[in-house]
């Protein structure tokens, strides 16, 4: 299994935040990652999570600089979840396009 790394796209398997996306922002250790949204964990309080209650994506954004640097904003944090988390169809919205088209 690849290891998770800084700016990586994660989504929770489990747990009260299941099904929210986040990006990794420090690899605490092999079995844990700091991980940050912007809203509900902002950079100044990120969620402690074990790597094997996380789906892992390919995608990810180069923020180690930024990190490293302090300048990684939770707006910027937003900025990058809503480009690399992939956009998912509400079921009501697509049986109500029916309904107008037909």
């Amino acid at each position: 299994m690849e290891d998770l790394k800084p700016g990586q796209l994660v989504r929770s398997r489990a747990g009260r935040d299941k099904g929210k996306h986040y990006l990794v922002i420090e690899v605490i250790s092999p079995r844990e990652v700091l991980l940050v949204n912007g809203r509900s964990r902002p950079l100044s309080r990120p969620k402690k999570k074990n790597v094997i209650h996380l789906q892992r994506y390919s995608r990810r954004v180069e923020i180690e600089e930024l990190i490293r640097d302090q300048k990684l904003t939770d707006s910027q944090v937003i900025k990058y979840l809503e480009e690399l988390a992939p956009v998912e169809e509400e079921v009501g919205a697509a049986d109500d396009q029916k309904e107008r088209c037909g």
